[in-house]
């Protein structure tokens, strides 16, 4: 069983989750906030394994699930958490087979096929997983941003994992949009495959989230050291997809492991570190502009391999001077006077409109 909580106020955010794994609860079936993990048990000859004993641990959270191969020699776990999972294959008179290092995303299958060796029980083949691994269970077109992606990428001022976005294959370049009380999570828009911008289906932990008064923004954006993972599916969506034309982006909030993680960040911009504005008058002083942006996260174990938590926070802070250029009129113009206008300036009732003619010209 999972919980999970985001919570916004103003400039600030806070993520505060908490995980709880209990082995004897069946988890709800749900692959979009999930990973699975199938493959088949043969022999050395490629003959199927039936009643192999198949169990997978969780590296990061210590939780395990046990399971047997079937008739046709195939083992599945569905609904497991994102993390590295360890996969330990048991059957008599074959030799036990571990794998490390295995990868489980949200939203994905992952595919182990094991071959064990005839031997005794007590022997161990043991193989760390470090190759990428081919998508052949699954149709769709996705893509990923993970972890180290958004935490290690530039992005601009905002911290908007939405920026990464564009490294992805079909997405136009985000652009800015709306006032900051119209819009405060500074979401931007994009499109995917030529679609509209609001037909895009943004989910977190599953739910989707939408500024309900511009629905082509997203009303909240985590902090990008809260989020685990960003899953995006462009094409050949699975029902459970829905609500979408363009891309399906999924993100997975992080959780807490049996060890503590923290992290902090602390990001300042002023007036004094940009240049001009190209039409900016340069012998003043530039407009006042400070940007901070400052947070931390923090996450570990309430009870070892059975109760974890995690808590994200993020303040932005912006004082800045609003410029504008405009045209005046000078002291000159003001009295009457419109002989030094650069452009001429007609009495509209001198003349019919468009007779340039005959028209008067204010002096």
């Amino acid at each position: 069983m999972q919980f999970k909580a985001l919570i916004t106020s103003g400039a600030a955010g806070i993520v505060l989750v908490a995980s709880i794994i209990s082995a004897g609860t069946e988890p709800l079936r749900a692959q979009l906030l999930y990973g699975s993990l199938v493959g088949n048990v043969t022999d050395g000859t490629g003959a199927v394994i039936p009643g192999a004993r198949v169990t997978i641990t969780n590296e990061g959270t210590g939780a395990s699930r046990t399971g047997e191969s079937n008739a046709s020699g195939t083992y599945s776990f569905s609904t497991l958490a994102t993390g590295n999972y360890r996969i330990e294959v048991r059957s008599d008179g074959f030799r036990s087979h571990t794998e490390t290092g295995v990868p489980v995303g949200v939203n994905d299958v992952t595919r182990v096929d094991v071959d064990l060796q005839i031997g005794e029980v007590t022997e161990v083949v043991e193989v760390s997983a470090t190759a990428a691994r081919l998508q052949t269970d699954r149709a769709e077109v996705r893509a990923e941003v993970g972890t180290q992606e958004l935490q290690n990428v530039p992005v601009p001022l905002g911290r908007n994992y939405q920026m990464l976005l564009q490294t992805l294959p079909g997405f136009s370049p985000p652009q800015n949009a709306h006032s900051v009380p119209a819009n405060p999570t500074r979401a931007v828009r994009f499109s995917v495959n030529g679609t509209a911008n609001n037909n895009n289906n943004v989910r977190i932990d599953g739910a989707s989230s939408y500024n309900p008064n511009l629905t082509h923004m997203t009303g909240i954006n985590p902090a990008l050291e809260s989020i685990e993972v960003v899953n995006v599916v462009t094409s050949s969506f699975d029902a459970e997809q829905g609500l979408a034309g363009g891309a399906a982006i999924n993100l997975q909030i992080k959780s807490g492991t049996n060890e503590m993680h923290g992290s902090g960040f602390w990001y300042h911009n002023n007036q004094h570190l940009q240049a001009y504005q190209y039409l900016g008058d340069r012998v003043n002083a530039k407009p006042k502009f400070i940007y901070n942006q400052a947070g931390g996260t923090i996450g570990g174990p309430i009870k070892k391999n059975r109760a974890f938590f995690f808590v994200s926070y993020e303040r932005t802070a912006e004082h800045s001077n609003v410029t504008k250029l405009v045209k005046v009129p000078t002291v000159a113009m003001r009295a009457g006077d419109f002989s030094g206008s650069p452009l001429p300036i007609f009495d509209p009732m001198s003349a019919a409109i468009g007779s340039e003619a005959d028209r008067t010209q204010f002096m």
